[in-house]
């Protein structure tokens, strides 16, 4: 089984709006489902839940708008967060796709401690929530025809 995992989904929808939905508290409470009713918490952290086992996660989110890149250190220990998610977001003419579309990709590494169990989990997970991401970005006010 591989240490990384990443998934994409072609998104019609601006790569502002895409990057909006994946670093704010209120797009992410929408489609993370590690991090439910996602919510400003301390220190600038986000928080939510796990609707698997309700166990509360934590999430510092960087967000690179230049790179389209948006990095989530994720833990339950704000002082022991780990940078093991990220999201990028790549216009998609740069890829030869009509303009109003990008490319969303979700990447997740393995860390050490991790079990295969709970690997194979996260990387379900991801492939459901790409699909919410689309879905709504797709479905905003505003999203490109």
């Amino acid at each position: 089984m591989s240490d990384v995992h990443a998934v994409s989904r072609l998104c019609r929808a601006s790569v502002q709006d895409a990057l909006a939905l994946l670093s704010q508290a209120p797009g992410l409470a929408r489609w993370n489902l590690g991090l439910w009713h996602t919510q400003p918490g301390p220190g600038g952290l986000l928080q939510g839940h796990s609707l698997f086992d309700g166990v509360p996660g934590l999430a510092q989110v960087q967000v690179h708008a230049a790179l389209g890149l948006v990095a989530y250190s994720v833990g339950s220990d704000a002082t022991a967060l780990v940078p093991r998610i990220q999201a990028r977001v790549q216009p998609g003419p740069e890829l030869g796709f009509e303009p109003g579309h990008c490319l969303v990709t979700l990447l997740a590494w393995r860390s050490a401690g991790m079990s295969d169990e709970r690997w194979q989990r996260l990387r379900a997970v991801h492939e459901v929530e790409i699909d919410l991401i689309r879905a709504q970005l797709e479905a905003a006010p505003g999203a490109d025809s």
